[in-house]
């Protein structure tokens, strides 16, 4: 019996001690796609709305509580017309005080004027010294400057007064107002904007990607959404330096360069503007396919005689719809992974 075992525990402990062989490496399938030259989208679709060319807001030169309100929004007011009115009675009486200190002045000059009349017929007789008449001469000359002060200041009053009423100084139409009877504003808030007869445009917000692609277009198709027809040409005019730091958007005017109706291109309707472009070859790949490694943009590129993928660094143009639009770092007829890249 002890013949038997011995070989047997022998054989157990060649097979405890013998290392278990390594697992192959699974297989990670994925799909792949072969490169092709595509094309540009041919044109940027760009949401907007109707504005003035010229639209500037008003507000009162000096501070008080507004006793009267005699426009809406959307009114159209004319040069001159009435807009608001604010309780005048403080200045009102700063000014009746300066009248009366115009009155004093003009009494003391006139008492002035007179002493040194009868103070130059005692000099011309002998009666008094020169110095005497410089003196009476300096206190003429003083209520004169003093009745010059007060002159001023009291039509520095009256202008406050009328201040006090605010008056469209053009024609235009009321696109925006924020005051109301009983309301306290301070000089120089603004109240109300008016937009100038004339010049429409559009006013459109562009995204970063589009920035370099707006900026040197020239074709802009210009539609309203009430109204699909007709369309109207533009060309931008006016693209903001800095982006808006809320929204990372840059604001940008585009001119419309055709002669249209007014009511045709009524102020804030929404409006498209659309920009044609030469639908220039790139290369397009599903958002997908690309993956960020340190903030550079890489792709998966097949090895077809490995059955292998290497990482590659690409250039992107942006996005259009589901695509990536690659400018860089890929060639035509190449295949990379579509799908499982982030794997």
């Amino acid at each position: 019996m002890r013949k038997l075992f011995t070989p047997l525990l022998a054989c157990l402990t060649i097979a405890a001690c013998a290392k278990e062989a390594p697992s192959p490496e699974p297989i990670r399938p994925v799909k792949v796609l072969k490169i092709a030259t595509g094309t540009a989208p041919d044109s940027l679709v760009l949401a907007g709305e109707v504005r003035a060319r010229f639209e500037a807001p008003l507000a009162f030169r000096v501070a008080g509580k507004i006793v009267e309100r005699r426009v809406n929004l959307g009114d159209s007011v004319r040069r001159g017309q009435v807009l608001g009115q604010l309780e005048a009675t403080d200045y009102q009486l700063a000014t009746d005080a300066r009248a009366a200190a115009v009155a004093g002045a003009k009494t003391e000059l006139a008492l002035a004027e007179a002493e040194l009349a009868r103070y130059r017929t005692l000099r011309a007789q002998g009666f008094i010294s020169a110095a005497e008449l410089d003196r009476r001469q300096a206190a003429a000359d003083g209520a004169a400057a003093r009745l010059k002060a007060a002159e001023a200041a009291h039509a520095e009053g009256r202008r406050q007064v009328g201040y006090a009423t605010l008056v469209a100084d053009g024609d235009g139409v009321v696109t925006w107002l924020d005051f109301n009877a009983g309301q306290v504003v301070a000089a120089g808030q603004p109240v109300l904007k008016l937009a100038r007869p004339g010049e429409r445009e559009i006013e459109v917000h562009v995204a970063e990607n589009d920035l370099a692609r707006v900026a040197s277009g020239t074709d802009f198709q210009i539609t309203l959404n009430a109204r699909p027809e007709p369309a109207f040409p533009g060309k931008l005019r006016e693209l903001a330096a800095a982006a808006d730091p809320a929204t990372r958007t840059y604001a940008a005017r585009i001119a419309v360069t055709a002669s249209a109706p007014a009511p045709t291109l009524s102020l804030n309707m929404s409006a498209t503007a659309r920009l044609h472009s030469r639908g220039e070859p790139v290369m397009r790949l599903p958002l997908a396919a690309v993956v960020s490694r340190d903030g550079v943009p890489q792709v998966w590129k097949l090895d077809a005689a490995t059955s292998t993928v290497r990482a590659a660094s690409i250039t992107t143009g942006g996005t259009a719809g589901n695509d990536w639009l690659v400018v860089g770092g890929l060639n035509p007829g190449e295949t990379v992974v579509a799908a499982g890249a982030n794997l």
